[in-house]
């Protein structure tokens, strides 16, 4: 099959990586160790893996026939028709249910490409766009089953939007995605397998945000399973949860509705090619296996998937991980052990442990992005944080040559968050202003800032009189322990210009708590938005997310109109980057779309909201020479699930 990266942006501005042949990565090679003895598809087109053929003939399962859509996705494999059988091994530190979302649950109505240009039918057959973006209408795959053997029908969207997603008790905020012209988009059932989408106003990026994978609520929320929990379908909704151990039934089905009870519920039907067997309380594991009713097959009729299961090795350690990996006891992996430090010692090991390396190309922005909570609780801080120059000077004290060379093995350059040049929306002087270590410009613009008094031990005071001191929240199980080694040295270059900041380290599920409930002084995160600003601006201007929060009060005030409670009012040129960027979410040429978002960047460049220290490396990850059909190379982004999108399904080992 002849792929390429091929990112329209990549290829408009000739890009270092514009051309990366998608081949498959890996030669043949035997592994005693997997658990399962892979074996031929059967042949006629009409193949199934040996076990659901042996259920159909007890009895136990019906035919592939009954269980398959009339017209099911067909997935060309990346090298070659596989065999079924084995278990694809593979692990994480700690529990990660965004790591497991991307890798199992990318099933939405559309997809994107391996190309990362459109996005593509998946659980919908087909879609219409009328001419200006207001109406769509999706036909599903008649036909299609849920796990549990149950229809899936347009009932289940329709449930999943009005009853879950925009119900009033369960999400009392907008979904942005599903918004345009200021009101939520209006769903209609047509038939069984027909339904429409219809807003106040064009909504061109609707396709390529249903594309991500934060946007697969629609596909995931069964109606005949959740309206047991759900007061207005069940009178004893609020009993049936409470039995399953909720408060009530408003936090089960928000609990559905954010993805949680994919990975605690194993009783939830799903749409994925494998199921848990495990819930994601298990402290040493979690297993999935085949979904006897997914609705795809490869190109001669064989049913997908190929491989028998997945096991998720749940470590403590890093080391522990990277010491399976090592000895080939790993797959296929792409995080926590795939850092710049332990790349030199997987190489040195890829021939004792049966493995190689595929590379990704990051739309990371920044090696380390560091974000000041501009609305954190402290309002002190927050007047602090807020100050330009108070950002500038603090950019000035960082070496970052320094830290290029100790922590990321020489790689890469001076860079703050912008745009790559690969991107269409490079702007080289919004990449490397104030980049320069000066520790007299840092002092003067420290001075400029109010901020000129210092106590006997040297540090600046604040507007309260007292020392200027932060914590920096990181992550240690998020696979970047090179953040930390960065902010061991940028703790030295700030107290030199009179700066007290610590580190606040913790576990990656805690950290997202203390975001969520704006309790954290400063974050740190790489960010996404380097190639593809349009479809990842959550770095460039104020927007709820996971990573990106720099101001989540003038986010909830820019998206209720200044009527959230708690919210701050942002200064005008926040609020200009939200006009532009709503401008942006409904405009159907991407032409104008790119000019809309090179003034959302201009305003970011002159406000310099983020301090950032340099180019990302591209990152990379390590698979078994019998692993196959495994892409050579692909993007690696926030939008584009990876590896979700180089459809698992279609793995196999020999």
């Amino acid at each position: 099959m002849d792929l390429h990266i091929n990112r329209r942006h990549f290829l408009r501005a000739g890009g270092a990586f514009a051309v990366v042949a998608l081949v498959p990565a890996c030669s043949s090679s035997s592994d005693d160790a997997n658990d399962a003895v892979p074996s031929a598809p059967p042949e006629g087109g009409t193949g199934e893996a040996p076990e659901l053929q042996a259920m159909v003939e007890n009895g136990e399962l019906p035919p592939l026939a009954e269980r398959l859509p009339a017209n099911p996705m067909v997935v060309q494999p990346i090298e070659q028709i596989g065999t079924y059988g084995g278990t694809w091994r593979n692990g994480m530190v700690g529990t990660d249910g965004g790591r497991l979302n991307y890798s199992l649950a990318y099933e939405n109505l559309v997809r994107w490409n391996l190309e990362w240009t459109e996005p593509i039918p998946n659980v919908a057959e087909s879609v219409d766009v009328n001419d200006d973006a207001t109406l769509y209408t999706f036909r599903l795959r008649e036909g299609m089953r849920w796990s549990d053997g149950e229809p899936f029908t347009a009932e289940d969207i329709v449930f999943a939007y009005d009853d879950v997603l925009t119900h009033p008790d369960i999400n009392p905020h907008p979904y942005g995605v599903f918004s345009a012209g200021g009101e939520m988009g209006t769903i209609e059932k047509v038939d069984d397998v027909t339904f429409t989408f219809s807003f106040a106003a064009p909504h061109g990026l609707f396709l390529d945000q249903i594309a991500s994978e934060p946007s697969n609520m629609l596909t995931r929320l069964p109606k005949h399973y959740l309206e047991q929990f759900h007061a207005d379908y069940d009178e004893h909704a609020d009993d049936n949860a409470t039995a399953a151990d909720f408060s009530g039934w408003i936090e089960l089905v928000q609990t559905a509705l954010w993805g949680g009870a994919l990975w605690h519920d194993i009783e939830l039907p799903r749409l994925h090619a494998w199921v848990p067997i495990d819930p994601v309380s298990d402290a040493t594991q979690m297993r999935f296996e085949r979904n006897p009713y997914y609705w795809k097959i490869d190109p001669e009729g064989n049913q997908l998937p190929y491989l028998d299961g997945i096991r998720f090795g749940i470590y403590q350690d890093a080391e522990v991980l990277l010491l399976s990996t090592l000895q080939g006891e790993i797959d296929m992996i792409d995080r926590v052990v795939t850092t710049t430090t332990n790349k030199p010692v997987l190489a040195r090991d890829r021939e004792s442990g049966g493995y190689e390396f595929f590379d990704l190309v990051p739309d990371k922005i920044n090696t380390m992005t560091i974000l000041l909570n501009q609305n954190c609780q402290d309002e002190v801080q927050r007047e602090i944080f807020q100050n330009r120059d108070f950002r500038i000077g603090l950019s000035h004290a960082i070496n970052r040559e320094e830290i290029i060379e100790a922590v990321y093995a020489r790689q890469g350059e001076p860079w703050q968050p912008a745009p790559l040049p690969e991107s269409e929306l490079y702007d080289e002087e919004m990449g490397k202003q104030y980049t320069e270590y000066d520790v007299d410009l840092a002092n003067e613009h420290l001075d400029a800032a109010g901020y000129a008094e210092r106590n006997s031990d040297g540090l600046r005071l604040g507007p309260d009189g007292e020392p200027i001191s932060f914590r920096i929240l990181v992550a240690t199980d998020a696979g970047k322990p090179e953040m930390v080694d960065s902010l061991e040295l940028i703790r030295r270059y700030w107290r030199e210009v009179g700066i007290d900041m610590r580190m606040q380290t913790e576990a990656n599920e805690l950290r997202y708590e203390i975001i969520q409930a704006n309790e954290h002084e400063a974050h740190v995160w790489d960010g996404d938005g380097a190639l593809d600003p349009v479809g990842s601006p959550t770095f460039y201007l104020p927007q709820w997310g996971i990573d990106n929060v720099f101001a989540p009060l003038w986010a909830n005030w820019l998206d209720s109109d200044g009527e959230a409670e708690g919210s701050l009012e942002p200064p005008e040129p926040v609020k200009e980057q939200y006009r532009l960027y709503e401008e942006i979410r409904t405009e159907p040429d991407p032409g104008r779309r790119n000019e809309l978002m090179a003034q959302v960047l201009a305003i970011a460049k002159e406000q310099f909201f983020l301090i950032g220290i340099s180019t990302p490396v591209p990152p990379y990850g390590v698979v078994k020479n019998n692993f196959h059909n495994m892409v050579e190379a692909t993007f690696f982004a926030a939008k584009f699930p990876y590896p979700g999108v180089t459809n698992p399904e279609q793995y196999y080992i020999s």
